[in-house]
């Protein structure tokens, strides 16, 4: 998959400005916040229809302005397509050449992206909702309909807690434990699923990288006791928990509360990781995203890297320009000068000064 070029329009930082990218190599050069970040960010929203963070749609607007646009041409295994995004207060339209798309989780999976952020840090040693939302966003781009069964299952939570106040249980309640226990327990054997096929991958990551014969787990601690029938476990779950949730007003069992943990030699990292394995760790999980990625789909997803290499050591910096080099698909990469990035390729440079792209230049 190739991006060809982007069209922004009163997106962040940038008024009007079009970008033609090198098939292989992007460096987007510039001193710190003049827009470079931005760049990234609207090729991400391009390819999965989702910003880096949850945000509101009119902060992705330029200020002052009503509406804002992001429009690429993509190249993959069904040709050439255009792709434009159209963001006003609170909506989001998307086009696919040219018509909406009324169902946009269709289009998941079809443009693989994989980010390396000086944030993925959080994923590491930040709070559990990190890792669940980026366990399910791994699974959205591998099975689109994940995407669906999240939104239902969030529908029949927030429909379940809206019960406790008013002091319903009876039939209604049990339509949203029937649903809730349905389309959870679909959730919870997609993520179990996922992380036993990244584990393995990430072991050995680590090991390359840090050189350490160092054992890596993934942990996934649901909020219900699994058994072999994951659906009717949650059910009768909820069921146990009723009085407690009443009392407290919430739902207190299921995917939104299950734990996923790292471990270096059996210790949680989200607790006990130096910065170093922290670091160290981030990037073996985003090398085995892009290593799981291909093997799942048969295809090398598009690279963003945003100013990762001021916070590696060089033994880090060494693994990451070897993946670089060795790299098949097309990679955007973001830095102060571009001096500090090691690349023997043919490459395409973009200075970026204030939302404006400077004369480019082919090195």
């Amino acid at each position: 998959m190739i991006i060809r070029s982007i069209t922004l329009k009163n997106f962040r930082s940038y008024k009007t400005e079009i970008f033609t990218f090198h098939e292989r190599f992007n460096l987007i050069s510039g001193e710190n916040a003049q827009g470079k970040t931005n760049l990234l960010e609207a090729i991400h929203l391009l390819c999965t229809l989702r910003p880096f963070k949850q945000v509101r749609m009119e902060e992705l607007i330029n200020f002052g302005e009503v509406e804002g646009r992001i429009k690429g041409e993509l190249e993959s295994d069904s040709g050439l397509n255009e792709v434009h995004i159209i963001l006003t207060k609170g909506v989001k339209t998307v086009k696919l050449n040219g018509k909406i798309v009324y169902d946009p989780p269709k289009l998941l999976g079809r443009f693989n992206v994989v980010t390396f952020l000086s944030s993925d840090i959080d994923l590491i040693k930040g709070p559990p909702q990190d890792r669940r939302r980026y366990i399910d966003a791994l699974i959205c781009n591998f099975k689109p309909e994940h995407l669906i069964d999240l939104k239902l299952y969030l529908r029949a939570l927030n429909q379940r807690n809206a019960l406790f106040p008013r002091g319903i249980i009876g039939e209604a309640l049990d339509a949203w434990d029937e649903k809730i226990g349905e389309v959870g327990g679909k959730i919870v054997k997609r993520r179990i699923k996922l992380i036993e096929r990244l584990e393995t991958l990430l072991e050995k990551n680590y090991r390359l990288i840090s050189g350490l014969d160092t054992e890596i787990k993934i942990q996934y601690k649901p909020s219900f006791k699994l058994g072999s029938n994951v659906i009717e476990e949650l059910k009768k779950e909820l069921r146990a928990r009723l009085y407690l949730d009443k009392k407290r007003g919430h739902t207190s069992a299921g995917p939104h509360r299950d734990l996923i943990h790292f471990t270096i030699n059996g210790i949680n990292t989200s607790v006990f990781a130096s910065q170093g394995e922290a670091k160290t760790l981030a990037l073996a999980l985003k090398a085995s995203e892009v290593e799981l990625t291909r093997i799942v789909l048969g295809r090398s997803p598009i690279l963003l890297l945003d100013d990762i290499t001021s916070e590696l050591d060089d033994r880090r910096k060494g693994y990451l320009y070897r993946l670089i080099e060795e790299y098949s698909g097309q990679i955007f990469i973001t830095a102060i000068s571009s001096k500090e990035i090691r690349h023997s390729g043919e490459k395409k440079v973009f200075h970026i000064k204030a939302g404006r792209a400077e004369p480019i230049a082919y090195q």
